[in-house]
């Protein structure tokens, strides 16, 4: 589960170390994300997860049981050369999530390299290590975030799903305490050791209106996708599951409004922004590099431009779903599997109806790159039993009919 606070918050000495002042800000009464302010339900769900991984593994500890009481990041020195020095973690991939908006992830670390990084960030008083999510040329530069370690559990070396590895994993839950970027290496072996200075927004180079417009146009499209969302996982014995999603996805919007109110002379608008950039990147799954990209920018315009991109193609897919799924009901007709050069029909929205393509090849599992012959343009579509409603062989000599038509985004 989430717990919804911030991702990156500095303390009030870090603001004042950039310079920014905290400032009133007009906060307008549509939607801008959510967070979390229930100190006893972050407790609960800590204990939770704290409780769930020890009683799936046989040898379990936390770090206040290998080194003294976590205190949060103090990473505040008034000085640029008193930045703190962390472990590098450089996973940049899918197999690593990124913990936005202080939500929990788990790491399994099968690497001895790994297991010692681990260990000497828990010989820490916090236990913590940056992990880069976006990385340069070099270190110097590279784009994160700081990582408390909650919980880490250790495989047992007797089981023998373990037996090809050098030494048994690490599963490691973190969350996150800060964005931030490398100043310099301070080490090398047998890892990396970096400064790490924070990384916060900035003024948006977009006026006021044009970023509070994109802003709540993603969060009116996030509550339009839980609930198309909702409607095609609602059936049957699912469907209990779905409402409960769905209800828990609208009270962390209604929560971040509320919190938000009640710090409106606290945060300024770039703060914000980036909490509800943050929030909405915890709840959403993008390509990594987008992730990335939205972790690294510091307008919140751009991260927001992402964002609605992501929402809008995820709505039009959704949409196009629900109402083949109203006709077609839960039996999906058996797909055929598509070759390059197949004529194909395919259901763009409800209310662009068909268009007719030509598969150029297969990217990925299920799907393929098409060519549609309105406009010559290559996009990449799913065509697989999954989507089997969507999509039909055609005939090679269809004569043409959509030459006065126009396909939308």
């Amino acid at each position: 589960p989430h717990v919804h606070t911030s991702l990156s918050r500095p303390t009030r000495l870090q603001r004042k170390i950039r310079g920014r002042a905290v400032v009133q800000h007009p906060f307008a009464s549509a939607p801008c994300g959510w967070a979390h302010n229930c100190s006893a339900m972050r407790r609960h769900t800590l204990s939770t997860v704290l409780a769930a991984s020890a009683a799936r593994c046989a040898t379990a500890f936390t770090p206040s049981q290998r080194c003294t009481k976590t205190q949060k990041l103090h990473s505040t020195p008034v000085a640029s050369d008193e930045w703190p020095t962390f472990p590098v973690f450089e996973g940049a991939d899918a197999l690593f999530p990124i913990p936005f908006d202080d939500a929990r992830v788990t790491y399994q670390f099968t690497s001895a390299l790994h297991r010692r990084l681990v260990d000497a960030a828990l010989l820490d008083g916090v236990p913590q290590f940056f992990h880069v999510v976006k990385k340069g040329e070099t270190l110097e530069g590279s784009i994160g975030v700081v990582c408390l370690i909650l919980q880490v559990t250790e495989g047992d070396p007797n089981d023998p799903q373990f037996a090809s590895l050098e030494s048994p994993p690490y599963r490691v839950t973190v969350k996150c305490e800060g964005r931030g970027i490398v100043l310099d290496t301070v080490s090398t072996i047998p890892f990396s050791t970096a400064r790490v200075q924070p990384l916060l927004d900035d003024k948006s180079a977009k006026n006021d209106i044009e970023v509070q417009t994109l802003e709540n146009q993603c969060f009116a499209k996030a509550r339009r996708v839980a609930e198309l969302s909702a409607k095609l996982e609602g059936k049957g014995v699912f469907a209990d599951q779905a409402q409960e999603v769905l209800e828990s996805f609208m009270f962390r919007i209604k929560a971040f409004e509320d919190l938000a109110l009640e710090n409106f002379n606290e945060w300024s608008d770039e703060e914000r922004r980036e909490r509800a950039g943050f929030l909405l990147l915890a709840l959403t799954t993008l390509p990594r590099a987008e992730e990335a990209a939205c972790l690294a920018a510091t307008d919140a315009f751009e991260r927001f431009t992402i964002l609605d991109n992501f929402l809008g193609k995820t709505e039009s897919e959704l949409s196009a779903k629900v109402a083949l799924d109203g006709v077609f009901g839960d039996s999906a007709p058996r797909a055929p599997l598509p070759r390059s050069g197949d004529r194909i029909s395919f259901f763009w929205t409800e209310e662009d109806g068909w268009w007719d393509c030509e598969v150029v090849e297969r990217v990925a599992p299920g799907f393929y790159s098409v060519k549609w012959d309105v406009d010559g343009s290559i996009t990449r579509v799913q065509l697989d039993d999954d989507n089997a409603n969507r999509w039909r062989l055609v005939p090679r000599q269809r004569p043409p009919e959509q030459s006065e038509r126009r396909k939308r985004g």
